[in-house]
């Protein structure tokens, strides 16, 4: 039988148990690792409806953590926070402890005086009673597990270390796992022994760093502190105020404030405190800054500040603590389309606005500046799958939302013209999915592709746009990455986001016709990769691609879906397998199965951010997903004549980045 646990600290703690049937290793840690993969830093849900919670009697509101036991040397942290809305509703979080915040919405969360239940989107539920002593019920995963879970108040240092791998080092301390124990003796000790409190240990970072990431009790950043940390070291472009604003962590923040952190050092990437701050939407956090005497209006670059920043996400919340006046969100417009003519819908500063349109012919609509063209053609279900010739190629991947970002780049290197039109001749370019959720501008990014598809056939050209998970997740209603904006404009038209692009809407319909892989010259393209399981499955690139599609989106499904649509909506699954870079890496022997089973050379996939693209497997894996979700960052990957290379920014073309696999 194997042991897990989920433990707490503070005042409201977490202690989970599982008993198990015996199962496979690699079944318990995929089984994590689709609860690891839940996590965004940027979440938004829907408050869910809180059942007599006037009467509760055992108070479950707060942050609470525990350990997922992955064997006897290795448990892995989950966290949980719950909150009442000003509406007096009970919402609940989670996330995985390493990211030091829980964001990932709980549906469904119902809780009484004795007894407590939630689902999370496409993972599994947890119906359990309450006690004085802790909560204990049942998690059943969708995969059909049932995990016997308790919940307890505290976390005791031995819960705590379970989280890490027992030392074979005899008396030699592990300082990492020490620091994250809370352990200030341990580091008196290390200190004591000639180590410099400012050095870089273990994975290239300082006490004070891994201090600000891993201990929750805040003990051990608060004695390097006041023994001479240096608050303002830079480590990987990036200071511990930076690091705790990142993590979500207020009580640091204002501990380093304390301590004369620079609270508008700006870093080579043009990244801040404060950047930090508005990105994850962290108003407490952005008043402590501003409090601390953080100038949002220093120049990140030219002419763009923090405050534009603030301005473009356009959070309510963020704009008060910055004295910015808050109009209301725009966005469309969100057509439907019946036969005979189409409806149009915008939002313009919080007012809805609807055209009447009574053809279907191809036109451009247009209300208050927001254009959007429309073709007459409905979009049929692509089918074509291989493309060869002479052409160049090129492709993106993760906009998330990053409009002004993506046309930039495109703009930049030759992709189209400053009209925003068509510029790559015969070329095709591919866009290797995640146009939702994380940014402001998604609604832009669609009916730009929408209508660059036809630009580039009129010359010639091909754009082929794929689907990730972040498409797919919309789609099957998980809203959970949404921008703020958008659960306002589903909150303003009185319908969930989601339903926007059902069936019968201009959009839906096209984005149901695309394809989750597509190769090019020999080139596969997708989202998240190909796990080495596909090829002793023997199924083709078509067979993935129509199983895939038939059962995109399960509400609109007579039936559940099958083995295979499970196995290629899941984890190992095309849009989220990140196997090439994380977690059990694919094999040598196994990529060149792969390629050899496709009859392909390269595989280019998005979905695990990089810094830069970059090759691995000596090239034969290509990773294009450049961090264009951050909004400052992003690169297209260029092919001709079989040389690849990389266009930046500022449309200057580099070579590939190399990763050594291990």
């Amino acid at each position: 039988m194997i042991l897990l646990s989920l433990s707490i600290k503070k005042r409201n703690s977490l202690k989970l148990i599982n008993h198990l049937k015996p199962i496979k290793m690699s079944q318990l840690i995929n089984f994590m690792c689709s609860l690891i993969t839940l996590f965004v830093i940027n979440s938004n849900t829907s408050p869910q409806e809180l059942a007599q919670n006037e009467k509760i009697s055992i108070p479950i509101e707060g942050k609470w953590e525990g350990n997922l036991v992955i064997n006897e040397n290795k448990s892995i942290g989950i966290m949980w926070r719950f909150e009442t809305t000003e509406e007096r509703t009970l919402i609940g979080f989670m996330g995985p402890a390493s990211k030091g915040a829980a964001t990932i919405p709980m549906q469904d969360l119902k809780v009484t005086e004795t007894t407590l239940s939630f689902s999370i989107h496409s993972q599994g539920s947890f119906s359990g009673l309450i006690s004085e002593t802790g909560i204990t019920g049942t998690w059943s995963s969708q995969s059909g597990k049932q995990l016997v879970i308790y919940m307890a108040r505290e976390l005791t240092q031995e819960q705590l270390s379970k989280r890490f791998t027992k030392s074979s080092n005899g008396d030699k301390i592990n300082i990492q796992q020490e620091i994250a124990l809370g352990n200030v003796q341990a580091v008196k000790t290390f200190l004591s022994k000639g180590n410099a409190i400012d050095s870089l240990y273990g994975e290239g970072q300082t006490l004070l760093i891994y201090a600000i990431k891993k201990d929750r009790t805040y003990k051990v950043a608060k004695y390097l502190l006041e023994n001479g940390a240096n608050p303002n070291l830079v480590t990987d472009d990036l200071t511990p105020l930076m690091y705790a604003t990142a993590y979500q962590n207020s009580a640091m923040v204002q501990e380093l404030i304390g301590y004369k952190a620079n609270v508008n050092f700006i870093s080579k990437e043009k990244q801040s405190a404060i950047v930090f701050a508005i990105k994850g939407r962290n108003a407490e956090i952005l008043k402590l800054l501003m409090d601390g005497g953080a100038d949002p209006s220093i120049p990140l670059k030219e002419d763009y500040s923090a405050v534009d920043l603030a301005k473009e996400e356009n959070i309510k919340e963020i704009l008060e603590v910055l004295n910015i006046p808050y109009e209301g969100v725009s966005d469309g417009p969100y057509v439907m389309q019946t036969e005979t003519g189409r409806t149009a819908t915008w939002v313009n500063k919080g007012e809805i606005h609807t055209q009447k349109i009574r053809s279907k012919d191809s036109q451009s609509i247009e209300y208050n500046g927001v254009k959007a063209k429309l073709w007459n053609n409905t979009p049929k279900e692509v089918k074509q799958l291989v493309y060869n010739g002479n052409f160049k190629i090129g492709a993106v991947s993760d906009i998330h939302g990053q409009y002004d970002t993506f046309m930039k780049l495109l703009k930049n290197n030759g992709v189209i013209d400053n009209q925003e039109k068509w510029s790559f001749g015969n070329g095709h370019f591919v866009v290797a999915g995640d146009m939702f959720d994380r940014g402001p501008q998604v609604t832009e990014v669609l009916w730009f592709l929408y209508d660059l598809e036809k630009q580039a056939e009129e010359k010639g050209g091909k754009l082929h746009v794929l689907l990730g998970n972040h498409d797919v997740m919309v789609l099957n209603g998980n809203l959970r990455s949404v921008h703020p904006k958008y659960t306002e404009i589903g909150k303003i038209l009185e319908k969930p986001f989601n339903t926007l692009f059902n069936k019968g809407t201009v959009l839906g319909d096209w984005l149901r016709t695309r394809p989750v892989l597509v190769k090019v010259n020999d080139i596969l393209f997708t989202h998240g990769g190909l796990h080495p399981d596909l090829v002793t499955k023997g199924l083709s690139i078509e067979d993935i691609n129509n199983a895939f599609k038939l059962q995109l989106v399960e509400s609109e499904m007579a039936e559940k879906r099958n083995e295979v649509g499970n196995f290629l909506h899941r984890q190992n699954g095309p849009i989220y397998y990140r196997g090439y870079f994380q977690g059990e890496l694919a094999t040598d022997l196994q990529i060149d199965a792969l390629l050899n089973h496709f009859n392909i050379s390269n595989i280019v996939v998005g979905h695990t951010t990089h810094k830069h693209i970059e090759m691995h497997y000596d090239g034969r894996v290509i990773v294009i997903d450049a961090n264009m979700k951050s909004g400052t960052m992003g690169e297209l990957l260029l092919w001709q004549n079989g040389s690849f290379s990389r266009g930046n920014l500022l449309g200057k073309e580099l070579p590939l980045e190399t990763e050594v696999n291990k």
